[in-house]
């Protein structure tokens, strides 16, 4: 079953976003936020920016990042790191 992840109403209200450019502005409170991974920031700056965040497109990158010998980046942990902070919410689709 896809997961489906939203980001907090707080978060996408902080973002300022040009409606005649793809540009999107981060307020500097939420990118020096204390507590998060950068994984899990960048993560966050992902979601916010984009339209849609395909969780089961980003698990099987991260398989095949795996099996190429890179370092892993659980995107499970990032998303349960992100829900902990009360940035996103995750749910079962």
């Amino acid at each position: 079953m896809p997961k489906i992840v939203t980001v907090q109403p707080h978060i996408q209200d902080s973002v300022l976003r040009d409606p005649l450019q793809p540009t999107t502005w981060f307020p500097n409170e939420l990118i020096h936020t204390h507590g998060l991974s950068l994984s899990a920031l960048g993560l966050l700056l992902q979601l916010v920016a984009g339209d849609n965040f395909d969780v089961e497109a980003a698990q099987a990158a991260e398989l095949k990042r795996r099996s190429t010998g890179l370092e892993p980046e659980d995107v499970d942990e990032l998303l349960r790191e992100l829900e902990a902070a009360g940035y996103i919410s995750v749910t079962e689709g």
